[in-house]
C-alpha cells in the first residue's frame, strides 16, 4: 500500500485507510470485523482519539478521526495494527484455521520479527482540510459497501459495520462515535 501521510497536526481530522495483506478478505467474517471495531473502540477510549466515521470492509478499513499530540496518528496506527494482528491470529489459532494461518505466515518477510502478516505495510492518511472534503469522504465511506463490486448492502444505513446508520437515521452506532455534526455547527 502506498504510504502517503501529511505532516501530523494535532487536533486536525484525518481520513485514514489501511488494507489487509495482498488485499485478502481477512475481515470478511463478522467476527473479524468485530475484532477490528472492538480494538478501534479501545483506542478511542484509551488515547482520547475522537472517532467520527468508519467502515469495515472485507479487506480494508476507512475512518475519519482526530488525534491528540500525546498519541499521534502514526503511533495509533502502529499499535492498532499490532493489536488487531495479534487478535486475528489468536482467533484463527483458537478456531484451528491452519490454512489461513499458513497463508498469513507465508507473507512474512522478516520471520525473526513476526510470525504472521495481517496488514499491508503503512497506511494512507489525508488531512481533512475543508468541510467539503469531510462530506465527500464521509459519503465515500458510507457508500463503499453499496458499490457494485462489493454489493455488501442495499443501502448505506443497513450495513452495520459503518457509521452510516448513525448519521443517516440517528440510530445508535455499533460502537460509540463522536458526532462530527457538532464540529460543523
Amino acid at each position: 500500500m502506498s504510504n502517503w501521510r501529511p505532516d501530523f497536526q494535532p487536533e486536525h481530522l484525518y481520513f485514514v485507510t489501511t488494507k489487509a495483506i495482498d488485499y485478502a478478505h481477512v475481515f470478511q467474517r463478522d467476527v473479524m470485523k468485530r475484532l477490528l471495531l472492538d480494538t478501534l473502540d479501545c483506542f478511542r477510549i484509551q488515547t482520547r482519539m475522537k472517532l467520527f466515521c468508519f467502515v469495515i470492509m472485507p479487506n480494508h478499513l476507512h475512518f475519519i478521526a482526530q488525534f491528540s499530540a500525546e498519541y499521534p496518528l502514526e503511533d495509533i496506527m502502529r499499535d492498532f495494527k499490532r493489536q488487531t494482528s495479534d487478535r486475528v491470529i489468536r482467533h484463527l489459532q483458537a478456531e484451528g484455521n491452519k490454512r489461513a494461518l499458513d497463508w498469513l505466515a507465508s507473507k512474512v518477510k522478516r520471520p525473526q520479527k513476526q510470525t504472521h502478516k495481517v496488514w499491508e505495510d503503512g497506511y494512507n492518511a489525508k488531512d481533512v482540510a475543508s468541510e467539503d472534503f469531510l462530506i465527500q469522504k464521509m459519503e465515500y465511506i458510507h457508500n463503499n459497501p453499496c458499490q457494485p463490486h462489493w454489493n455488501l448492502s442495499d443501502s448505506p444505513e443497513s450495513y452495520i459495520w459503518s457509521t452510516a446508520r448513525f448519521y443517516l437515521t440517528d440510530s445508535p452506532c455499533i460502537i460509540p462515535v463522536d458526532d462530527v455534526r457538532k464540529l460543523l455547527q
